[in-house]
């Protein structure tokens, strides 16, 4: 196998041994076990909220080409995302002087691409298992998400091949003003780190960032939704898709802040000072549009733990970011 993919595995595998995986894969994880304990939680509260985490595999057997067209969507984003990005760093990276045929990095692609996709099904039967339900709409709905997560993920390495014979170059990177001056968030000690965590997710939301995630609800949308409701639903989702985005582009700002800073004269705290003010007004902006669609459905307050639940679970990126800003740079 050594011989046949990309010398970029033994890498990886030495980094996973030292910790790094662990760093790497903390996110997805912490989401992960939430997904999973959610449900078994909702079964212990209450003989009412018991009822919730069964109805999800019956929808999904019910309306079985909204749920596969999200899998499909959610399946390309990450596998053309991923996929790219590692193709990047192996074309353009520390690897790019090295002697290797282009035919082993692009076998690498396909192996990781196929590992994936069968990690990916076998966690949808987790998750749908900790749902519960009858064993027929189980097994229905797993092969439901579970097409649509193969489908993705083959349009997704297609893709990113794609990109890999004809890589896209932008010419510019288009406007970053923002619409509105929010020059209040700017703490006086970093002013800058605000607008440049404002800026950088203006960028990402302009160039289209997540807007896969509002394409795939709306078609999820059943034709007799009514507008009250459909407003609602369009809220909520481009709350939650714009504050993922959101504080992924605060994460990435921190990051080279840290970089950028790493040997200039500061506080041990002065960048988390900066750093958390404009994620968290982000943040009660979303929690507001997120409530006023929450009205709009005319949901109960039992709802506002799970989109809190939600919006905290999308705050971990920027949180984990954060940690390094609070130690003291070493002498």
């Amino acid at each position: 196998m050594t011989m046949l993919l990309h010398p970029w595995l033994h890498e990886a595998r030495i980094a996973a041994a030292r910790g790094g995986g662990w760093r790497r894969w903390r996110t997805p994880g912490l989401v992960l076990a939430a997904c999973i304990l959610a449900p078994i939680a909702l079964r212990l509260w209450s003989a009412q909220a018991a009822a919730l985490p069964a109805a999800l595999p019956r929808l999904i057997v019910q309306l079985p080409l909204p749920f596969g067209l999200l899998a499909i969507a959610f399946a390309y984003a990450i596998a053309r995302g991923r996929l790219i990005a590692l193709d990047e760093d192996l074309r353009h990276g520390w690897w790019a002087a090295a002697p290797i045929d282009p035919a082993r990095a692009t076998g690498t692609l396909i192996a990781l691409a196929a590992v994936a996709t069968v990690a990916a099904m076998a966690i949808v039967a987790i998750v749908l298992a900790a749902f519960g339900g009858p064993a027929g709409a189980w097994r229905g709905a797993c092969w439901v998400i579970e097409a649509g997560v193969a489908v993705g993920a083959v349009l997704g390495l297609i893709s990113a091949l794609r990109h890999r014979r004809h890589p896209a170059r932008r010419a510019r990177e288009g406007a970053r003003d923002p619409l509105f001056g929010l020059r209040w968030l700017d703490d006086a000690r970093l002013p800058h780190i605000s607008d440049w965590q404002r800026r950088e997710a203006l960028l990402r939301w302009r160039r289209g960032g997540h807007a896969w995630m509002i394409g795939a609800v709306l078609l999820a949308l059943p034709s007799s939704t009514g507008a009250a409701s459909g407003l609602g639903v369009l809220l909520i989702v481009i709350a939650l898709a714009w504050f993922s985005l959101l504080v992924q582009a605060c994460a990435a700002s921190i990051v080279a802040a840290q970089t950028l800073l790493h040997s200039a004269p500061r506080a041990p705290h002065a960048l988390a000072r900066a750093a958390w003010r404009y994620p968290a007004f982000a943040f009660a902006c979303a929690a507001g549009y997120a409530t006023v669609g929450c009205a709009l459905l005319s949901l109960s307050w039992r709802a506002a733990p799970v989109l809190l639940a939600i919006l905290i679970v999308l705050c971990l990126p920027a949180l984990f970011a954060l940690r390094p800003a609070h130690r003291p740079a070493s002498p």
